[in-house]
């Protein structure tokens, strides 16, 4: 018997021991032969993982085709983007490992641009007239918000809400209003995540069954997006960029189901929203990135540490600049700024789990935001959140599904 994850988890497969949800209740008992009511039933709950006789995941990924030596070739080029120095950061790695030795198996070969090539030769940087630190980052947030400005939706469905005689029916008519929430949201509660066998049409039932607080995410996530359409594809490759902030937002909301922390939606904004100023830098600088991309690759560092030591600050600073201008919840741009520091925020712990999201997100290679190297985790952020190395590999595996699924409602 042993531990399988949900995804692995198959109709005829028989639970080794009872099966609980998050709360106690005992879901399943030992000895039940899994059907497929079931595994909707756990994917519905959350359930990472289940006690199933006979199988565990090695044996499974064995059977699925990831064969030692595409597992040799994978941990070769894992070894590239990064370097791990904890029992904690070596799990990732081994994660890592193994989600390129599936892509090796499966397709021969992974995506050229998932492998770091350092320029042969230093690189200029080039400010031209932008400045440097807090006054130039404010300049650049200015410009960019006098000439995209968040979408309304997002605050008249938040006046709406709070209103103390907010309805469904209110609520409904003001999602109506606007397609692309409309589309998203019926997306997401006709997904898998919900499960419903008929269809849902009806925006009014729809707003009922997803609730105020994830529709209030949904709609500052679409606007989020909505917000940076047009920057050139030359620049940034914007899909690959939107798959990263997608997977760290999942990711975020992993942990914190599995931590117990309150406000899981929350977490999922600022994990979507953890490298937005990169996209402002990109779309009034570009060239400017271009250059300390190819400087942070010349140099094998994180990106953020390039972006601090030229511009006097960096994507994080920059993307809770951006989200205050925007009126954005204190929660949510507190995380983002303080991602790549979580020591220093005044949220260190919830910081904490941005930080690991994103880290988790660039070592699985899931999208990719301008940074190729995976950064030193914080110890102290690791130590606040006090997750054991070996519950990883549930968490990627409940992450990888939902973000298949987030992908579909946004067609990303």
């Amino acid at each position: 018997m042993g531990l399988v994850s949900i995804e692995n988890v198959r109709p005829g497969m028989v639970l080794a021991s009872e099966l609980r949800a998050p709360d106690g209740r005992v879901m399943l008992g030992k000895g039940v032969t899994i059907e497929d009511r079931h595994i909707r039933m756990l994917r519905l709950w959350g359930i990472p993982v289940a006690d199933v006789e006979g199988y565990e995941d090695r044996a499974i990924a064995e059977e699925e085709g990831v064969r030692e030596e595409a597992l040799r070739k994978a941990r070769a080029l894992v070894s590239r983007w990064m370097n791990p120095g904890t029992a904690f950061e070596e799990e990732i790695f081994a994660q890592a490992v193994r989600e390129v030795g599936q892509r090796i198996a499966k397709e021969g070969s992974v995506p050229s641009a998932w492998i770091p090539y350092p320029p042969a030769e230093v690189p200029k940087v080039t400010l031209g007239d932008m400045g440097v630190g807090v006054p130039a980052m404010r300049h650049l947030v200015r410009q960019h918000v006098r000439l995209s400005s968040f979408p309304a939706i997002y605050f008249k469905l938040r006046e709406v809400i709070e209103s103390p005689v907010s309805s469904a029916s209110k609520i409904a008519e003001v999602v109506s209003k606007d397609p692309a929430l409309t589309v998203r949201l019926l997306r997401l509660v006709n997904s898998s995540y919900y499960g419903f066998p008929k269809r849902i049409d009806s925006i009014q039932r729809a707003v009922a069954i997803v609730g105020t607080n994830q529709l209030t995410a949904l709609a500052m996530a679409v606007s989020a997006v909505g917000a940076f359409k047009g920057i050139p594809s030359s620049r940034i490759d914007v899909e690959s960029f939107w798959e990263h902030s997608i997977s760290c937002a999942v990711i975020c909301r992993v942990i914190a189901f599995t931590l117990r922390m309150p406000n899981e939606e929350q977490f999922f904004l600022s994990g979507l929203l953890h490298d937005v100023g990169r996209l402002v830098l990109f779309a009034k600088v570009p060239w400017v990135m271009k250059s300390l991309m190819d400087l942070a690759l010349y140099e094998g560092v994180p990106m953020h540490r390039v972006e601090e030591r030229h511009l006097g600050f960096h994507h994080g600073s920059m993307g809770e600049a951006l989200l205050k201008e925007w009126n954005i919840p204190d929660f949510i741009r507190t995380m983002v700024g303080g991602h790549h520091s979580p020591d220093e925020s005044d949220l260190p712990r919830e910081s904490a789990v941005v930080h690991l999201a994103d880290a988790m997100a660039l070592a699985l290679r899931w999208g990719n935001s301008g940074s190729h190297l995976v950064p030193t985790l914080s110890q102290r952020g690791l130590d606040m959140l006090e997750i054991p190395p070996e519950a990883l590999p549930a968490m990627v595996s409940q992450a990888r599904r939902q973000i298949a699924e987030i992908r579909r409602i946004f067609l990303i």
